[in-house]
This record gives C-alpha cells, sequence and structure tokens, in this order.
C-alpha cells in the first residue's frame, strides 16, 4: 500500500511517500526533492529544511596534496603544464544538501572545477630542484540555521572552491 503525504512546515511543503510492505514491517519514509525549492530534502541531511546564514568570505589557501610535481638536477629548467580537475572541500558533517550549500556559498559544491596548472622554475648548477603545484582554493564560511526549531545549530562551517595554483620549490 502506497500513500503520499503533504507536510507543511512554515512556509515549506516537503513531499513524502509511504511505503508499507506486509504486516509487522516497519515504515519506510523516501523523501522527494523538487527541483524548485532550495530547502529540499535530502537523506542524508540532519536539518532538512536549514539554511546558511552568516555567509563571509574564509579567504583563500593552498591544498596540501600536490597535484603535478616536476624534478630534476641542476643548469635545468621545470616546466609543469598540464591541466587537472579539482574538486571542491567541504567541512565534514554539515547537516544539509548540497543544494542548499550551493544555493548559500553561490557555486556548485558537487562538481569539479577544471585548472590550469603552468608554472617553471630554473634550477641551480650542481643542485637537485623539486617544483610542486597544489590546487588554490577560494572558500566561504557560514552557520547552519534551522527553520524548525529557529536557531543556528551549526557555525563556521566552510566550503572551498579551486581558483588556481600555488607552487612551492626546493633545491638540494
Amino acid at each position: 500500500m502506497k500513500s503520499r503525504h503533504l507536510i507543511r512546515f512554515g512556509t515549506a511543503v516537503t513531499a513524502l511517500t509511504t511505503c508499507l510492505v506486509g504486516v509487522g514491517s516497519t515504515a519506510e519514509a523516501q523523501p522527494t526533492e523538487r527541483s524548485t525549492d532550495i530547502h529540499a530534502v535530502t537523506a542524508a541531511a540532519a536539518y532538512p529544511l536549514g539554511k546558511l546564514v552568516n555567509v563571509r568570505s574564509a579567504g583563500t589557501k593552498c591544498g596540501t596534496s600536490p597535484i603535478a610535481k616536476a624534478s630534476g638536477s641542476g643548469g635545468i629548467r621545470l616546466t609543469i603544464s598540464e591541466t587537472k580537475s579539482v574538486s571542491t572541500t567541504l567541512s565534514a558533517d554539515i547537516g544539509v544538501s548540497y543544494k542548499v550549500i550551493s544555493a548559500g556559498v553561490g557555486w556548485n559544491v558537487q562538481k569539479s572545477r577544471s585548472i590550469t596548472v603552468s608554472g617553471s622554475r630554473d634550477v641551480s648548477r650542481g643542485k637537485h630542484g623539486t617544483l610542486t603545484a597544489y590546487a588554490k582554493y577560494s572558500g566561504k564560511k557560514f552557520d547552519i540555521f534551522d527553520n524548525l526549531s529557529q536557531k543556528i545549530v551549526e557555525r563556521n562551517k566552510k566550503a572551498y572552491k579551486p581558483i588556481g595554483v600555488c607552487f612551492t620549490y626546493k633545491e638540494r
């Protein structure tokens, strides 16, 4: 037996489809997303009617995992030139859907971006050099406001999108 229930929380409406199978089994609710509602329910969201508030810049930072590397002995020029796909990074355990985060920060947090990695450095004679490239990110900090409890439930969460490249150079 299937039934469709509409639950109203303030101005937002969430549709749940309930499937009951056999006697003694438990009901399982499957949320459905409405493409026009930025506060859509997802199965993983702790605050399905949450929204981002106090969105502000988190500045820029360089990643910690190398995305390209070149090394060689003195008297040469090390060059890195390629295009890489780099993912957005998010704070762990954010209790709202990706759709809500994307709307709040202004970019799709599930989408990778292509960045061009291009740089060079001359290695001194008699030395060995290593040129390493890292993704450079621009970020936003935000708090999560739960519409049901009418309070901020998570603070200082962060989302970063790749915007370019940072380089380090070491010689020995």
